[in-house]
């Protein structure tokens, strides 16, 4: 790696949010020195300015082999010039941080540029991602992995390495036989030379999103299986109580080898001959040395409270207080490493099976299996402007507290008004969500009610919404706001628009509730948040319960409210949603308002045809008497 490319990395870091002044307080340095070449001063500039911004400590810049300088920018306005000294005046300093790989002759500590950049690396690609992703999900127990992809690690592995074939330049040689057999490794295996290309290309195109994301190619060659960007994994359950989730490059992807002797499908065949209720899933790319691609699969993932995830990044990564799984060991004695590689640092199918076996042992071994909680530690403030932690952004290093304003913000809390929020989906708005809104109307200044905007409901989200209004207009404290995209969507809580297949399964709605206690309430001030009791639906049972855990821990309140019954019957809206699917308005008319009911009767009968609550078996006369938008939606009932 040159000069050039660790200034890429290291602004790459920067980016990402870890910066200079944070690594020297990580590293105890009150007094840095920083040391760079004079055909780096655009960088040097850029660290001057995280200095300037960062009031917690300040730092001397010293030009190797140059006479003092000063370096003007456009933002000079603003900041004063920077001024630089030649290397031989630098005194009074901690810390010489390098960067440039040019000797420098100091006396003191010398942290060279090759460890500089080494430990950004491992602070920002490893360590600040997988700590802001525990935080969203806390309940996940997250693992790096040593692969024993390291020919090194072996007596004879330099040599052995040097027999092994280069597999891109293998698979140019079989194009350009074209159609000539080409004898290969994997005759052994019993693969043509056509299934070697498939395994070599194994996502086929790759394609690149705007936000950092890579797609592969849905591929149904049954060697390959690619589906919705992910490779499938062989012999999976369909009931399963935990997931283990695989993320990372080419080893983890499984590439050159069948989709079914992955680690991921060796590990899944393993576990279900143990019986044990896990599924195993396969979230990798095949591109390699992109950190990034790897933790933008991880974000994307939605893991259950208790799911395991492993992630492995390119040249053994790790953090330095998270834990890692090490099976660098899997091919040790009394096995023959030269049996499970097809190249160097490529595994062949042998080699994947051996690994899971070893990830098995580990986790048998652990109890990983069971619930067995780890304490992982809080990520650093990285979210704010160049990293700096919110309370020294403006006036610098004041973070002393002053007592008596600390009393007397205590005494304006006591002052505040308690207001409250309902998130609903009312599809459609019944009697029930009305008497949860009375309930909670009385017992604040101001209610505001969520209504759930994705439009993933038997009813559309603008009829929704108006249904709630009407049926609220008369409670002259509520304000009703549609949900937008960050309170129950697609994007923070998917699993509520899929309820009916995840009612054995564990889910985790903590981002979502994250979110609105981060983000939403203290924008509108909210203090109270209220929700119904589900004795039914195990999905919104598990949300209330992580409200329960979650809003205490920001300083709000959590009000579950008993759900409103019709006779012996909870009203429900699928209560609704099934009378109005056999069309007993009867029914329907002691489960709603006035408005909701008007609604149904003019979208769901007609003059000519009153449903008199007996089942309508004959859907072509059903649906003639629909109105238009709505005939195929009451046939999905």
């Amino acid at each position: 790696m040159t000069d050039e490319t660790r200034l890429i990395v290291l602004n790459d870091c920067f980016t990402g949010g870890y910066t200079l002044p944070q690594f020297c307080i990580d590293n105890g340095i009150k007094k840095p020195l920083i040391v760079s070449e004079q055909k780096f001063s655009n960088f040097l500039w850029q660290v001057y300015v995280q200095f300037r911004y960062d009031k917690r400590l300040s730092a001397q810049f010293a030009v190797i082999d140059a006479p003092t300088a000063t370096i003007k920018f456009s933002v000079y306005a603003i900041l004063p010039p920077l001024q630089v000294k030649n290397i031989s005046e630098a005194t009074d300093f901690d810390a010489a941080i390098c960067l440039t790989s040019q000797k420098i002759e100091l006396d003191g500590k010398i942290i060279p540029f090759v460890e500089l950049t080494s430990q950004f690396i491992r602070k920002t690609y490893a360590e600040i991602p997988a700590l802001s992703f525990l935080q969203r999900h806390p309940k996940v127990k997250l693992f790096y992995t040593i692969l024993p992809n390291n020919l090194k690690r072996y007596e004879g592995g330099l040599e052995f390495r040097k027999s092994l074939v280069e597999l891109d330049a293998l698979s140019k040689k079989i194009r350009a036989a074209k159609g000539k057999v080409v004898p290969t490794p994997f005759d052994r295996f019993g693969y043509t030379n056509e299934e070697v290309l498939r395994l070599n290309s194994l996502s086929g195109k790759i394609t690149a999103n705007l936000d950092g994301t890579t797609n592969m190619t849905d591929n149904d060659h049954p060697l390959v299986r690619i589906k919705d960007n992910k490779r499938l994994t062989a012999n999976q359950p369909e009931n399963f109580q935990h997931r283990i989730h695989f993320v990372g490059p080419c080893h983890f992807a499984g590439k050159w080898a069948p989709y079914d002797k992955t680690i991921e499908s060796y590990l899944q065949q393993l576990i279900n001959e143990h019986n044990l209720p896990w599924r195993v899933e396969n979230e990798s790319q095949v591109c390699v040395y992109r950190y990034q691609d790897m933790f933008y699969n991880l974000n994307t993932l939605n893991p259950a409270p208790g799911d395991i995830v492993l992630l492995w990044l390119t040249g053994n990564l790790t953090a330095d207080n998270l834990p890692y799984l090490d099976v660098s060991d899997a091919f040790d004695p009394p096995y023959d490493y030269k049996e499970f590689y097809w190249a160097d640092r490529h595994f062949n199918e042998l080699g994947y099976k051996r690994i899971a076996e070893r990830f098995f042992e580990l986790f048998t071994a652990n109890d990983f299996f069971r619930d067995v909680e780890f304490n992982y530690p809080a990520p650093p403030p990285i979210n704010h402007r160049y990293g700096i932690p919110p309370q020294f952004e403006a006036g610098g290093a004041k973070n002393s507290v002053n007592p008596e304003l600390e009393a007397y913000k205590q005494q304006l809390k006591s002052r505040k008004v308690p207001i409250g929020a309902i998130v609903m989906n009312c599809n459609p708005f019944t009697l029930g969500h009305r008497y949860l809104v009375e309930y909670a109307a009385a017992q604040v200044f101001k209610l505001y009610i969520f209504v759930v905007e994705e439009d993933k409901s038997e009813f559309p989200f603008a009829d929704r919404f108006e249904l709630v209004k009407q049926g609220v207009r008369d409670i002259a404290n509520v304000e009703v706001i549609p949900s937008g995209k960050f309170i129950i969507s697609q994007q923070t809580f998917s699993g509520y628009f899929n309820k009916a297949q995840l009612q054995d399964v564990a889910v985790d709605s903590s981002e979502d509730v994250e979110i609105f206690a981060t983000e939403i309430a203290p924008t509108l001030g909210i203090t109270i948040r209220f929700a119904g009791e589900e004795p039914t639906d195990n999905v919104t049972r598990q949300y209330n319960d992580t409200m329960k855990n979650i809003l205490p821990r920001y300083g709000l309140e959590f009000r579950e409210i008993p759900r409103k019954a019709s006779g012996d019957e909870i009203i429900s809206a699928s209560t609704v949603r099934a009378a109005l699917k056999i069309g007993d308005f009867d029914k329907i008319k002691r489960l709603v308002p006035e408005t909701t009911l008007r609604y149904l009767q003019k979208h769901y009968s007609t003059r000519e045809v009153k449903f008199s609550g007996e089942p309508i078996n004959d859907d072509n006369v059903r649906a003639t008497h629909l109105q238009k938008r709505y005939s195929l939606r009451l046939v999905k009932f």
